[in-house]
């Protein structure tokens, strides 16, 4: 029976940051789609009707769910030591972090301040994630598993 290589703290904090990554996604959007004036709710009854506004909001929250679940997964397959999730979480980190500073870009805020932070805080950490991935103790973990077979 081979023996399993156990991950370094490296990949263990970013398994944990995962879950953070979702946890904020998740809590934004449920403040944004109902606690957060202008709330995305009543913008969405306004101009769409309830039903159209329930539709919408059930719609947004499926796709949501399947990309916090995939996220996850994602996350636990990293932590296993598959080298393709590995990279799967490193492009997404690279993606979330040029679509922020896109964004702070485009508009305008020269100086960074609380709302900006607070909204683009689920890319930033996946950002880190990324980041963490890249050191030394967490190619040779994945290199290790590789190796190991």
């Amino acid at each position: 029976m081979a023996r399993r290589i156990q991950p370094p703290n490296e990949v263990e904090i970013a398994f944990r940051a995962a879950f953070g990554t979702v946890f904020l996604e998740c809590g934004g959007w449920v403040l944004h789609a109902s606690v957060i004036p202008p709330t995305g709710f009543r913008q969405l009854r306004h101009h769409e009707g309830l039903p159209g506004a329930i539709l919408q909001l059930s719609l947004s929250a499926a796709v949501l769910a399947v990309l916090a679940t995939s996220w996850l997964l994602c996350a636990v397959w990293m932590r296993r030591g598959h080298n393709w999730a590995r990279l799967v979480m490193i492009v997404m980190g690279a993606g979330s972090l040029l679509f922020a500073l896109n964004d702070m870009s485009m508009s305008g805020l020269t100086a960074l301040d609380w709302s900006l932070l607070s909204s683009h805080a689920p890319g930033i950490l996946t950002a880190a994630i990324a980041v963490i991935l890249f050191l030394p103790a967490s190619r040779a973990y994945f290199s290790a598993v590789k190796s190991a077979g």
